[in-house]
């Protein structure tokens, strides 16, 4: 069969002229559009890779007459076909020597007497598509580790278990001093400075779930920094570990601490500072606000004294700070969690606030607000939040039908496995969950349905069922469906992301294998209830002509008796046998 497809440009590295043209008559089977090249040895197919670098595959054989070391061939053709795929064509039959060439990094091993031409187009395919998929895979990695080294915070990633360092990034090097090899032979343990108590309760408490905690470490030469901890739960490489973010705020807790000691610095450092300082009274108006407003929130400080805070803070984030602001008159500084804030253009810009209460000092007389604007942190986190899905979700992939779905927008996303799987067109796909229900086989779309429940009502993170599913030429497929449960900030499913695969023969075969247990069952019976009958009468009469012949006057009626359950068991046998052969 010819393919249609774009043109196919192979490099054939081969001294054998015979052994080339029947590749090329091969090849030429398969594919319409082929630009085939030939190398006669080595030094050929150096000159021709270094001036070409658009190969989609090369073709090679292990015997060339200018290299003898068939690793050193490989691994030189390796670095020279620039990420195209290379296939070894040789004529050694040993297995393990196979297995040594792919562990070289070649992606197939294809034996010349077994070479056809349409085994010889599927391993060339099949080897770009791996390539394609190996390439689009590291560049996802790439993009995660671009994010996590690149980021200006403190990162690293802990094993849940043990808090050993798996990885950290520059800044967390900067930071506190230690080397990266340093990093990865401690344990987050090692930073602490006190309150480990404290702090082990709250990772305990918190295992498989984000938390944030407030922490003070000790940098490599002693210095005690203020850490403010964001950490989320992960898979890395395989274990369970979590994702942190490091925020010092050694700077913030200093100046909280100066500015409790003296007013008057208090109002230099306002001036002209980065943050936007505010009175308020014991209603939460403005009796002043600092300079720093307009550059910040863009609006002139007068404005907005006399006015209430809660005026200008989105609805949605007032409960947070109600709730929050109940420690007014029992603790003397507070961190209230970040809100959203209108500012002078009418935008909403994310603030960071303290309130230290100094309704006690004669100079101040009221609540003191020091408001950070993070929103450019909250759109780091978010695109940050955003990556680690999307390399957990990688990680979790298969070849099978992946599935993403989107609660709010009642959305599904396919992957393109859902055409081979279940025969549908792009025509004929919906995007709906009521969709995905209406396919879903009558007998077991109650179990699905109720398993689905737990989701939403029990805040189950994991779903493995199976159950059968419509196709596009409306037979059914059993499938075993793995979905895995994303929550937004607030704890409420947001995303399903489902791993689908086709287990239809397993399933025909589970059943037929049931199927046969259940009439083997049936024989056994048989056998231990029905044949008995007639075998005991036989052996009853055997023993009664054996013990009392000579007392015995109906020797003639006791033979017949003998036949008759002979003939009985025959007929039982008979169709234990007939039973068996329908069977197998």
């Amino acid at each position: 069969m010819v393919e249609k497809s774009g043109e196919l440009k192979v490099l054939v590295i081969e001294d054998n002229p015979g052994d080339f043209i029947l590749i090329e008559d091969y090849l030429s089977e398969e594919h319409a559009a082929l630009e085939l090249q030939r190398a006669e040895n080595f030094k050929m197919a150096k000159e021709m890779l270094q001036a070409s670098k658009n190969f989609d595959t090369v073709l090679l054989d292990l015997s060339l007459p200018d290299i003898k070391n068939t690793e050193t061939l490989v691994k030189e053709i390796l670095a020279l076909a620039n990420g195209a795929p290379v296939v070894v064509l040789t004529g050694y039959t040993n297995k393990d020597y196979g297995m040594k060439t792919l562990s070289w990094g070649v992606s197939d091993y294809l034996l010349k007497d077994e070479i056809n031409a349409s085994n010889l187009s599927k391993s060339i395919h099949y080897s770009m598509e791996r390539k394609k998929v190996q390439r689009q895979l590291y560049e996802s990695e790439e993009k995660y580790r671009t994010l996590f080294d690149s980021s200006p915070l403190p990162k690293w990633v802990l094993d849940r278990h043990t808090l050993e360092f798996l990885d950290v990034n520059q800044a967390a090097i900067n930071l506190y001093g230690y080397s990266r090899e340093e990093f990865m032979k401690m344990t987050v343990r090692d930073l602490w400075a006190n309150d480990e108590d404290r702090i082990e309760q709250t990772i305990a408490d918190n295992f498989h779930d984000f938390f944030n905690v407030k922490v003070k470490h000790l940098t490599k030469n002693g210095e005690m920094i203020f850490i403010d901890v964001q950490t989320n739960p992960i898979l890395f490489g395989g274990r369970e570990a979590r994702v942190t973010l490091a925020h010092n705020i050694t700077e913030k807790v200093k100046a909280e601490e100066k500015l409790r000691h003296s007013q008057e610095r208090f109002k230099a450092l306002v001036q002209d500072g980065s943050d936007v300082i505010s009175i308020l009274d014991e209603n939460f108006h403005y009796t002043y606000i600092s300079p720093s407003a307009k550059n910040i929130l863009g609006v002139n400080p007068e404005k907005l004294q006399g006015s209430n805070a809660f005026k200008y803070i989105h609805n949605e984030d007032r409960p947070h700070i109600v709730d929050k602001i109940k420690f007014i008159g029992k603790v003397k500084s507070f961190q209230l969690p970040s809100y959203r804030y209108k500012n002078g253009e009418g935008e909403w810009r994310w603030l960071e606030t303290i309130i230290s209460d100094l309704r006690d000092d004669p100079a101040v007389n009221g609540l003191v607000a020091t408001s950070r604007d993070i929103t450019s942190f909250k759109i780091q986190e978010k695109e940050l939040r955003e990556s680690l899905e999307r390399y957990d979700i990688v990680a979790k992939a298969t070849s099978d039908l992946i599935t993403d779905y989107n609660i709010e927008n009642d959305t599904f996303q396919f992957s393109n496995a859902i055409y081979d799987i279940f025969g549908y067109s792009p025509e004929e796909m919906g995007t709906s969950r009521e969709w995905w229900k209406e396919r879903l086989h009558p007998e077991d779309y109650q179990r699905v349905t109720e398993a689905t429940k737990e989701i939403f009502y029990n805040h189950k993170k994991l779903l493995n069922i199976e159950y059968r599913f419509k196709c596009a030429d409306g037979n059914y497929k059993y499938i075993l469906d793995r979905s895995y449960v994303i929550s937004d900030s607030e704890g409420k499913p947001s995303r399903i992301i489902g791993s689908v695969q086709d287990i239809t023969e397993r399933r025909k075969y589970i059943n037929a294998i049931e199927r046969s247990n259940e009439r083997l069952r049936e024989i056994a019976w048989t056998q231990s209830h029905v044949v008995r009958a007639p075998l005991a009468r036989i052996m009853g009469l055997i023993d009664l002509l054996k013990n009392q012949r000579n007392n015995l006057d109906n020797i003639e009626e006791i033979i017949d008796n003998i036949l008759n359950s002979s003939e009985e068991l025959d007929k039982v046998i008979r169709k234990i046998t007939n039973k068996t052969e329908e069977d197998f």
